[in-house]
């Protein structure tokens, strides 16, 4: 039952990916930055979409409460 084979060596790990350039780095953040930008103008675009449909503001609705009914007669 023994052995006498040949013994298990392991096989080494790949080596770690090189580091990023420096220019591919600056052109990384500037495209993150440019795609903040742009989210940031179409955000700004859908709000003003929707400004007309807002009908009133922080103090609620502007101008003078109907508080009086009318009458049977219109009056």
């Amino acid at each position: 039952m023994g052995g006498g084979g040949k013994s298990y060596k392991a096989p080494e790990p790949p080596a770690p990916p090189a580091p990023p350039a420096a220019d591919e780095v600056a052109e990384q953040e500037a495209k993150a930055v440019e795609d903040a930008r742009e989210d940031a103008r179409r955000a700004a675009l859908r709000a003003r979409g929707r400004q007309g449909t807002i009908l009133t503001g922080a103090l609620g609705v502007p101008g003078t409460p109907e508080t009086q009914r009318k009458t049977l007669l219109g009056l």
